[in-house]
């Protein structure tokens, strides 16, 4: 779906265009009316899967797709783009669908997923993981962070503390130079004058 032997041209760019977002669009409304008509049926771990998936789907509407869709007209009407830019190539609109039509797709996954715990009766299912979704990083991270934890505290508990210790040390002991410094300066202040013979 994401490239083709023949580049296509920005017509035919915002018919494939169209029929995304309308697909992606309706998925969107349906889970919305879903959360509005929904009384308290719903978890809220699965209210905010929902509101994530929406919340992505009118980032990509705004954002990506919106850029592309103004690339695509202004190949069509062989003029400038908004931003000043000349006007896109065909092979131009290639290559930012290539890295736009994943962001869809990923978006069109996550609804899938979501279709299927619905019809479990919104039963928790445990995905893969996906090492390309940034989503599910922080969650794995943590797991490994947790278990690491226990022996990092045992072999070196007390690291961030030494550190910190002699960083206290290392200001006093500038503080008392610099306060020893001002004193004798303060005690040698004897003047003496010069005369100069005429």
């Amino acid at each position: 779906m994401s490239s083709s032997a023949v580049a296509r041209n920005g017509q035919e760019f915002l018919a494939v265009l169209d029929n995304e977002e309308k697909t992606i669009k309706s998925k969107a409304d349906g889970y919305n009316k879903l959360l509005q008509t929904d009384d308290n049926h719903l978890n809220e771990d699965v209210r905010c899967d929902i509101n994530a998936v929406i919340g992505e789907v009118n980032l990509l509407l705004r954002g990506k797709l919106k850029q592309f869709r103004g690339l695509c007209q202004a190949n069509v009407s062989k003029s400038t783009t908004s931003a000043g830019e000349p006007t896109p190539l065909d092979s131009d609109l290639e290559g930012f669908w290539d890295i736009t039509y994943p962001l869809i797709d990923k978006v069109k996954v996550k609804f899938t997923k979501l279709d299927d715990r619905k019809a479990m009766q919104w039963a928790s299912i445990e995905d893969e993981y996906d090492p390309n979704d940034v989503n599910n990083r922080p969650r794995i991270i943590d797991e490994r962070l947790k278990q690491l934890q226990p022996h990092q505290n045992k072999s070196k508990p007390s690291t961030a503390k030494t550190a910190n210790d002699d960083l206290k040390k290392l200001i006093q002991e500038r503080r008392k130079a610099a306060a020893n410094l001002s004193n004798s300066a303060n005690q040698n202040h004897d003047v003496e004058i010069f005369v100069t013979q005429k």
